[in-house]
Order: structure tokens, then C-alpha cells, then sequence
């Protein structure tokens, strides 16, 4: 919507002296952090302080310009504005609530401007002589627990820049915030060392020297109480390291034989610096360099390491590593006890499942090879189609599908995972062929 809004913010949603006043005919670009709190501030304003917002802006050119152009949004009369039985809404749904303004005498006051070519809202402060409110808000100085302090991007390269936020608790007001002052200290190999702000949950943009952990803490001060917080930390990489692939040793482990899980990194270098660690985590995950193992003990459980591979210049990369699914062969969800049709399994539409092949011995007649086939029971509007795997066997193709399987992995309570994907509407029939 290219509408603008318009509105003003007296002091009297302020305590003396930690109200936000940048100046008269200053602009200040709002941040993406501020924008729901400058809707929150303004949420029962009354239409005289809107009216009075207004006539300040006019006093400053670029502030006119800005309110000029969105004239549909403008009380059209000050009975409009001051009725105490409706409550008019902006076309960004913000509602301007009535209040009783008898009492009430301009403060200092700032004028708000959603710009039309984006979401940002520009800050435009004006004074007049300011006088107790009778509809002053009560604010109750903040606690221990504020919020948290992260930076707006976990990982960065050197060379490049960031800026660090402080995320508000639910329990803080938007008007605590936008009274605060926060002081943002940074590390020896920062620039700015410092940096401050009032009412702006987000610091400059901060670049660093080395690569590294960086760390930083917020002072965060609202009507003379101080708040310290430590926030996340930040990680700014050198000499990239590309190339890492993880891989597992298998899809799924049966937790009735073994049940480990086995990963294995390869293909990590980084020009000009040395692959020092392999970082593994994950639950149950323990890693050793570039392998790492997991224990998997019942069917069903799913386990992803997570990992870390860094280099003697302080870079730390992620690298994603697959899930390992465990099955019981215990505890099938179907078994296989003869071949051919005599013990033909019928699946209907699409199938992730732990087969068991329980097949005697000696059934084969002494080959080491035999079949797996499916075929596909056609719907309306299927066309046949069937792909999947048993166990590492890729089965693909149309209307009857056949595999080539070792005849030992039918016998002896075999478990292998069965995936397989159909049109809509359709089954399939498999068995054991020879």
C-alpha cells in the first residue's frame, strides 16, 4: 500500500527527560526493530495531540513535504478526531484511540511518516512548552530481564559489517524502549569500539579486524536503572574453507543388530590456512576428526549430527550432515516368509516401512541370486509409475518393477528399509521371485 500515516507522540507517554527529541527539523530513519514499537507507542493518542503533531510538522519543510502528500489520512475535523464513540483506523490498521483531551497541553512531540516507498518510518521532532498531562502513562522501570542481545547475523566474513539488536521481552513497553538509552561495548578489533543510541534497539554497523569469536555487551539504561546484558556471540571467518561433504554409512540402522550410525566428512581445504578441527555434535553423537558415530536404540528414533570444521584462521564452518533413521527388525511392519505369490505383500499408495525376509532355508535351490518385484495396481488417473529403494537398491520404472537381490538377504530375519512413491490411487504387490 502506498498510503502514509501520520501521527504524533507526546511526552506524556514519557518520563521527564527520557522522552525521544532528536531536535526540531531533524529526520531520523526508523529500523525494522522499531516499527512495531512506534504502532505500539501510538496507540492512544488522542486527536488534539495528533492535531498539534501535525501543526509542528508543517513548521518543518521536510516533515510538511512527507505529511502533505497523504492528505486522505488527515482528520478531517477536529469533532471527527475527538468523538469518544469511534475509533478511526489508518489503512495500515493503526488505530488512533480517543481520549479525553480537556486537560491536555502540547509537549514535546514527534511526528511519525510511513514513507510510501517502503515499510521504514522517518522521525521528525518538534517542541512546544511542555505541561503536565492528566492522561500521562505509568511507566514502571524495567528489571533484570529486559531482553537479549544478539547479533543481526550470526556468521560473518572479515571485511564485512553488522550491526548487534537487542531483542525486548514481551513485558517490556514499547515506551520503555523508545525511552532507553543502550551503549553496545565491542571487542579490542572493533570499529566503533562503542556504540551508543536512544531509543533504537540496534547498534551502528560494526566491521572487525580479525577473524574470530567476537563478543559484546549492552547496557541498557531507562529512567536511571542499568541493565547489563551479554550478548550472543558472533563469528567473523577468514580464509573460507569450502568443499566438506558429509556422509552417512547408511540410511537406516537396524537397532535389533547393531544400530550404529556412521558419518564421515571429506573434501575440506581452505587456501591459505590449515583444517585444524572437526567439531561433531548432536544427540548422542560422538565424533572423532572426520568420523563420527551415534547409537541408535529403538525403532523410529532419528539422530543429525551437527559439525563444525575450523582452520588456524579462526573460521569455523557449518557443515550439514544427513539424518540416520533406525528400524527393528523385530518388530517388522512386514514380513516376507515365502516366495512368489504365495506370500505376495499388497501396498497401498506410497510406503516407508521396515520390511523382514524370513524366507527358510534352502528355498532357493542353491542360487545365490533372486528377485524382488513389484507390480503396480493402476487408479484413476495413476500412470503406473513406481520409485523407491530397498535397502540400497534403487527400484524405478513402470506397471512391474523387478530388482536383482542376494539370495542370503532373504533369510535369517533380514530387515531392510522399503521406500517407495506411486501415483495417487494406486498400489502396489510385491514378493520374492525365483
Amino acid at each position: 500500500m502506498n498510503k502514509k500515516l501520520v501521527f504524533g507522540l507526546s511526552a506524556t507517554f514519557f518520563v521527564a527527560g527520557a522522552f525521544w527529541a532528536c531536535g526540531s527539523g531533524d529526520v531520523i530513519e526508523y529500523d525494522g526493530n522499531l516499527e512495531g514499537l512506534a504502532e505500539l507507542s501510538a496507540e492512544g493518542i488522542g486527536g488534539k495531540e495528533i492535531q498539534e503533531a501535525m501543526a509542528l510538522c508543517l513548521q518543518d519543510a521536510t516533515c510538511s513535504a512527507e505529511m502533505q502528500s497523504a492528505p486522505d489520512l488527515q482528520p478531517e475535523s477536529s469533532a471527527d478526531v475527538q468523538s469518544s464513540a469511534s475509533t478511526p483506523k489508518s489503512s495500515t490498521g493503526l488505530s488512533w484511540a480517543t481520549q479525553s483531551s480537556a486537560t491536555q497541553q502540547p509537549a514535546s512531540s514527534m511526528v511519525i511518516v510511513q514513507r510510501s516507498s517502503s515499510s521504514t518510518y522517518v522521525v521528525a521532532s518538534g517542541t512546544s512548552t511542555a505541561v503536565q498531562s492528566s492522561s500521562s502513562a505509568v511507566i514502571t522501570t524495567p528489571g533484570g530481564d529486559v531482553g537479549t542481545c544478539e547479533p543481526a547475523k550470526a556468521t560473518i566474513n572479515r571485511g564485512e559489517s553488522t550491526a548487534w539488536k537487542m531483542t525486548k521481552n514481551a513485558t517490556l513497553s514499547a515506551a520503555a524502549v523508545l525511552g532507553a538509552d543502550f551503549t553496545w561495548t565491542f571487542g579490542e578489533d572493533a570499529s566503533p569500539a562503542t556504540s551508543s543510541k536512544h531509543g533504537n534497539m540496534s547498534s551502528d554497523a560494526i566491521t572487525y579486524a580479525t577473524s574470530g569469536v567476537k563478543t559484546a555487551t549492552l547496557d541498557f539504561v531507562y529512567n536511571g536503572s542499568k541493565t547489563t546484558m551479554q550478548c550472543a556471540p558472533l563469528q567473523v571467518n577468514g580464509a573460507a574453507i569450502t568443499g566438506c561433504k558429509c556422509t552417512y554409512a547408511a540410511e537406516q540402522v537396524d537397532v535389533a543388530v547393531d544400530g550404529t550410525a556412521a558419518w564421515t566428512v571429506t573434501g575440506c581445504t581452505s587456501q591459505g590456512a590449515n583444517i585444524t578441527t572437526y567439531t561433531w555434535g548432536g544427540d548422542g553423537v560422538t565424533g572423532d576428526g572426520t568420523a563420527a558415530t551415534a547409537v541408535l536404540t529403538e525403532k523410529g528414533q532419528n539422530v543429525t549430527p551437527t559439525l563444525l570444521v575450523g582452520n588456524d584462521d579462526n573460521t569455523q564452518q557449518a557443515v550439514t550432515c544427513p539424518m540416520v533413521s533406525a528400524i527393528d527388525g523385530r518388530v517388522p511392519d512386514y514380513e516376507f516368509k515365502a516366495s512368489g505369490n504365495t506370500n505376495a505383500i499388497t501396498f497401498k499408495g506410497d510406503v516407508d516401512a521396515t520390511v523382514v525376509f524370513n524366507l527358510p532355508s534352502g528355498w532357493h535351490g542353491g542360487d545365490s541370486e533372486c528377485n524382488f518385484a513389484c507390480q503396480v495396481t493402476r487408479g484413476q488417473g495413476g500412470n503406473g509409475a513406481i520409485s523407491g529403494t530397498l535397502g540400497t537398491m534403487k527400484i524405478a520404472g513402470n506397471d512391474y518393477v523387478k530388482i536383482t537381490m542376494p539370495v542370503s538377504s532373504t533369510t535369517g530375519g533380514t530387515a531392510l528399509p522399503f521406500k517407495v512413491t506411486v501415483s495417487p490411487n494406486e498400489a502396489i504387490i510385491c514378493s520374492v521371485e525365483w
